[in-house]
């Protein structure tokens, strides 16, 4: 089926080079970009908390770097 759309130019020119640096048509890309946009959306994966370590005089929190405090926070 053909079909007419209005984009602005920048965003055409921006989809002509993705295609040619992909190797496909400006149809295929295209294709592909509705293909990916109508996909069902995907779960977020849900992260656990750190484990609660255990001591004699009572359960505490084990102590993070700022590293696992960024990984656990940005991912």
């Amino acid at each position: 089926m053909r079909t007419t759309i209005e984009l602005p130019d920048n965003l055409l020119k921006e989809a002509k080079s993705r295609a040619a640096l992909s190797g496909i048509s400006l149809r295929e890309f295209f294709i592909q970009a509705v293909e990916q946009k109508l996909q069902p959306a995907q779960p977020k994966k849900v992260r656990r908390p750190p484990p609660v370590i255990g001591r004699a005089d009572g359960p505490r929190i084990g102590v993070l770097t700022a590293e696992q405090i960024d990984e656990a926070v940005f991912g």
